[in-house]
């Protein structure tokens, strides 16, 4: 194993904002992949900074080189709190933040359960109800949308994704990331430059969604002006030739 190495890709993570990484990566590199990542979070007031760091092995240095890292700005995703088809969402996020959901996707984790005792399956029994929360919030396509926030806020660190469905577009919202390149003597950009950029990127984003929002309101107004005027000019005309036609048939009768 390459210490030196070792040493040079730690002192690197430190200089972007993470410190204390070299066993991390000496666990990795022991196994002698081609390449390998290591992901560390950041978190900032209401918001979550995922960091992914891709390193790739180098014959020539007899070691590996930090090629990029990918730094996601996650936003705090904020759930109503109405009733829909009788599910209390207030209730049933509360009761999903106090539950251990990485513990709950654990299907090699074991322990003796006795099938009349009731109070061994309590956990269970209160994990059942409120998947079945969920399942009755997706009868609606608002609840449907609502379920899909509280799977993206609570599960999505979990491995076993396949209750989750289809999130994509949640991320969309909710979720902002840039790459960052690694150039060998140049510096890299830092964990707190990163999380800055991100936040630039996003007013911008919300900035863009505004100005998208007023167009289509203006194009909606101009267009029912616009049907307003041709329907006038048009009542307009059919009267003008009324009256013309009236008056052809006055002076034809004197």
């Amino acid at each position: 194993m390459n210490i030196q190495n070792i040493s040079a890709l730690s002192a690197q993570l430190k200089a972007i904002g993470f410190d204390n990484m070299g066993y991390l990566l000496a666990k990795r590199i022991c196994l002698v992949p081609e390449d390998f990542v290591i992901t560390e979070k950041q978190s900032k007031e209401n918001e979550q900074i995922v960091f992914n760091f891709h390193f790739q092995r180098d014959k020539k240095l007899n070691g590996y080189i930090l090629i990029f890292y990918d730094a996601i700005l996650q936003k705090e995703i904020s759930v109503t709190t109405q009733v829909i088809n009788g599910v209390n969402i207030e209730g049933l996020q509360e009761e999903m933040s106090t539950i251990d959901w990485k513990l709950v996707f654990d299907f090699n984790n074991k322990k003796p359960a006795n099938p009349d005792d009731k109070l061994s399956y309590e956990k269970e029994q209160k994990i059942e109800a409120l998947i079945r929360g969920l399942l009755e919030l997706e009868l609606t396509e608002e609840g449907k949308q609502i379920s899909i926030l509280l799977k993206q806020k609570y599960w999505s660190e979990i491995p076993y994704n396949e209750l989750m469905g289809n999130i994509s577009s949640v991320k969309n919202k909710a979720e902002l990331s840039q790459r960052f390149y690694y150039a060998e003597g140049q510096a890299c950009i830092s964990a707190d430059e990163a999380y800055r950029f991100l936040q630039n990127k996003w007013l911008e984003k919300q900035m863009q969604v505004k100005r998208k929002q007023l167009e289509n309101i203006e194009e909606t107004e101009a267009g029912g002006d616009g049907q307003s005027s041709n329907g006038s000019g048009l009542l307009k005309k059919k009267r003008v030739g009324s009256s013309s036609k009236n008056k052809r048939t006055r002076i034809t009768q004197d």
